[in-house]
């Protein structure tokens, strides 16, 4: 075999070989065979390739390898005639030291080489198996990598993969497949391919990745792909870097002195007179309080901008000589700081109520003892007040005040939100209330010491008639050992009284429901009765063929659903496969208390799909979901009925997973790019911002792919939007019920797998489908101009409004 090598280079963990033979015959072609080594065999493939000006006689032939870490390997080379017999070897010792110089030379000297050599077999994989990455998701001690294997198209492909690192040991996986989809090709219709996307679940690893793809039906179709370490290493920092939300940014205390009020803005501040100036009477428990810490606070205090204030410091520990001396100091150094001295600690509920009993003030502010005021904060409540004088109720984002005096974790909190505040006390700081209204609560009592703010606030919310978020980080909560901010089982008593403030609540409000401790300490799981007697549910699914799919979905809900009364109308949408039809006469059959059919005859819109539904439904209760879908939670539907059963609720949305356990949707954020799924994408034990995602809470949207409603509102709101064709119109359909002022509430007590892959395809190929796409674009930003201007009320303007931040709860940064 007269063989010569024109060069190397190197990319993407692979090692580009070209070679030149002269005088071989056109029916002849070379085939390569994978290199054995003491740690394992090392694949490899050949491409003849396509050059222009070379003399008559030769060819030439890309070979490619992966690098491994070994000095060099030997790959034998084989010419083989035209029916398939070795007439002819090489053998070719690749020394990947020598390859990786020779590839630094020639991207410097011989650039044209390296261009027509580099990812050749990208250029011709329409004729082998190949395989895309396209991301990487840490999960704890393991890691999920993302991509597709595309194969030239056959009916009986018969795929397996097997993975090694650069070493040659053998990695383990579990793979979850996201479905298959035929692509076709723009330059043949004869050369299509089929797309297999998939997940692997693997430990967490750093190394170069081999993976072997074999089709065991069309063997000539077999190759091998690489995941070189940098690329993994790129989507590991990647998803990092998206995962690095708000609480956990290291660089929060640059971003906060950036965005804090100047001294020059504060001294302004001090200049301003209000119409409006009301008395703020700042209640301080004070127990054992370490000498600087209470210092620091009443510095705070005194460096306020605003001056209409008194400080009321109820000291319950009247025998701690240092601290009484420090009372004394502050309470001489000026008048407005006043002094209830207690006999003894009653406990934080009582030792508070001394202080209001004790306050002159318009508003009572709630302050611990060793946290720290930021100077603009009286100033923000009163410049709030002044806008809308029905205020009875104030708070404002924090953060924490770390043992070595930095910033961190910030809170930027959701406006007002009774859902989420049923489920944890996310107020918190600074709770102002307007004395009127603090007159009429029930004084807190002992049984709610450690949960007495939240007794206190939702009481309060109960009848305030405005409540008001200032969405800036005007407080400072300090971490110390014994704080409820460092250690959650600093107060085991907390958690039970915060159980009995919010069934107190529920109480006090005739809602009929169930409280219990949820999955983090001071968060609480509410379960709303199930209306007696129970009513119907419609569960409406739209579907064309793909009836194994829709036989996923429907047996899940048969055998897991709990709530029995229930009927499943499916919106048979231009199916063209008979077995669909033989599909629905067994199951309408076998079901005939459960299941029907009725059929939409015109395309696809899935606004009219849901319109039409709703005309054929019998229940009071709609339930809209893709046949895509397949129940996790037994007790979906009377979690979902018993939230949409509240007066004030008009839809529920649930937590949605990809077959990877990932989270698809865990509800919708209204900003950006028209909307984003918050958490998309991480692992589905992550709870996210705050726990944002594992708390049962109001938002302005979620995802019609699993979504009940109550038949009412439906028609209020004319149901869906039938411009909005296929996009958007679950998020349209969700603010015209906030339009109303009904609520839209997203719980994660429910689960379900979403296998989105599997639904209707892409919209970025067909140009028809990118127009369409467009117009819904235009047309949700022009109906909810107001909403894209304004902002979210459960997001909040410090955190990121574009994709993929908005997601993920992520700063904002100055441009």
């Amino acid at each position: 075999m007269r063989i010569s090598i024109d060069g190397t280079c190197r990319g993407g963990g692979k090692v580009y070989t070209r070679f030149r033979l002269n005088n071989m015959p056109a029916s002849h072609q070379l085939s390569i065979r994978e290199a054995t080594t003491k740690n394992g065999h090392v694949p490899a493939a050949i491409y003849e390739s396509i050059q222009s000006g070379i003399e008559k006689n030769d060819r030439t032939f890309i070979g490619v390898f992966p690098i491994v870490a070994f000095t060099s390997c030997t790959f034998t080379i084989e010419e083989r005639d035209e029916n398939g017999r070795a007439v002819d070897s090489f053998d070719y010792r690749l020394n990947f030291t020598a390859a990786k110089w020779q590839s630094r030379l020639n991207y410097r000297l011989n650039k044209e080489l390296c261009s027509e050599i580099r990812d050749y077999d990208e250029v011709v994989a329409y004729d082998k198996a190949d395989m895309q990455f396209w991301s990487c998701i840490e999960d704890g001690n393991e890691m999920l990598i993302r991509g597709a294997i595309y194969t030239p198209y056959r009916n009986d492909t018969d795929l397996s993969i097997e993975c090694v690192n650069d070493k040659l040991e053998p990695i383990t996986f579990d793979l979850t497949p996201f479905g298959t989809a035929k692509l076709e090709t723009s330059f043949s219709a004869e050369r299509s391919r089929r797309e297999f996307q998939f997940s692997l679940r693997l430990a967490h690893q750093t190394r170069r990745l081999i993976f072997r793809i074999q089709d065991n039906a069309h063997p000539k179709f077999n190759n091998f792909s690489v995941l070189d370490d940098g690329v993994l290493r790129d989507f590991i920092d990647f998803n990092r870097e998206n995962r690095t939300n708000a609480q956990i940014d290291p660089s929060y205390p640059t971003w906060f002195k950036e965005h804090k009020a100047t001294p020059g803005a504060l001294s302004k501040q001090r200049e301003i007179a209000f119409r409006v100036q009301p008395k703020f009477s700042i209640i301080v428990p004070l127990f054992n309080t370490p000498s600087n810490f209470f210092t620091d606070m009443v510095n705070s205090v005194l460096a306020q901008t605003y001056s209409n204030w008194e400080l009321v410091l109820v000291n319950a520990s009247p025998d701690n000589c240092e601290l009484s001396s420090n009372v004394n100091e502050a309470t001489s150094f000026d008048t407005r700081i006043i002094e209830v001295t207690l006999k003894e600690n009653l406990g934080i509920s009582e030792n508070t109520n001394a202080g209001i009993a004790a306050a002159t003030g318009d508003f009572i502010s709630f302050f611990d003892h060793d946290d720290l005021l930021e100077p603009n904060l009286l100033f923000s409540y009163v410049e709030a007040i002044n806008t809308h004088n029905d205020i009875d109720l104030l708070y404002c984002d924090e953060d924490k005040l770390m043992p070595d005096g930095s910033l961190a974790q910030p809170f930027f909190k959701p406006d007002f939100d009774l859902e989420l505040l049923r489920n944890n006390n996310y107020i918190c700081h600074m709770l102002t209330i307007r004395k009127a209204l603090i007159d009429k609560l029930n004084p807190n009592s002992s049984e709610y010491d450690g949960a007495q703010d939240h007794n206190m606030t939702l009481q309060a919310v109960e009848q305030a008639r405005r409540i008001h978020h200032v969405p800036s980080v005007l407080y400072h909560w300090r971490i110390c050992e014994t704080s409820t901010a460092a250690n959650a089982n600093s107060k085991p008593y907390a958690s039970e009284a915060g159980i009995k403030a919010v069934q107190a609540h529920l109480d006090r409000m005739g809602i009929k429901g169930s409280v219990e401790l949820a999955r983090r300490p001071f968060t609480y799981r509410v379960t709303y009765d199930v209306p007696e007697p129970n009513p119907l549910v419609s569960i409406i699914i739209p579907t064309k063929d793909q009836v194994d799919i829709l036989d996923n979905c429907i047996q899940s809900i048969l055998e897991k659903s709990t709530y029995q009364n229930y009927e499943i109308v499916l919106i048979e949408n231009n199916s063209t496969d008979k077995d669909t039809f033989a599909y629905y006469s067994r199951i309408t059959q076998t079901h005939k208390d459960k299941i029907r059919v009725v059929f939409w005859e015109h395309e696809f819109n899935f606004s009219k799909l849901m319109n039409f539904g709703e005309v054929h439904a019998n229940g009071d209760y709609l339930l809209l979901l893709n046949n895509d879908t397949e129940i996790i939670s037994s007790n979906w539907i009377e979690t979902m009925l018993g939230i949409c059963s509240q007066p004030d609720v008009g839809a529920v949305g649930v937590k949605l997973l990809y077959p990877d356990d990932t989270i698809q949707h865990a509800g919708v954020t209204v900003t950006g790019g028209v909307a984003g799924h918050l958490g998309h994408n991480l692992p589905k034990n992550d709870w996210g911002y705050f726990a944002l995602l594992d708390a049962q809470r109001e938002l302005s949207a979620v995802t019609a792919a699993c979504m009940m409603t109550k038949r009412s509102t439906f028609r209020q709101v004319n149901g869906f939007t039938e411009e909005l064709k296929v996009a958007f119109n679950d998020i349209d359909y969700c603010l015209k019920i906030r339009e109303l002022g009904q609520k839209v509430i997203y719980t994660p007590e429910v689960e379900l797998y979403h296998y989105e892959s599997i639904s209707r395809g892409q919209d970025t190929v067909n140009k028809d489908k990118q127009l369409r796409f467009h117009r819904e674009i235009a047309y949700m930003n022009y109906r909810w101009a107001s909403v894209y201007v304004y902002g979210d009320p459960y997001s909040n303007p410090n955190l990121c409004h574009t994709e993929p931040g908005n997601t993920y709860y992520k700063l904002e940064m100055k441009q």
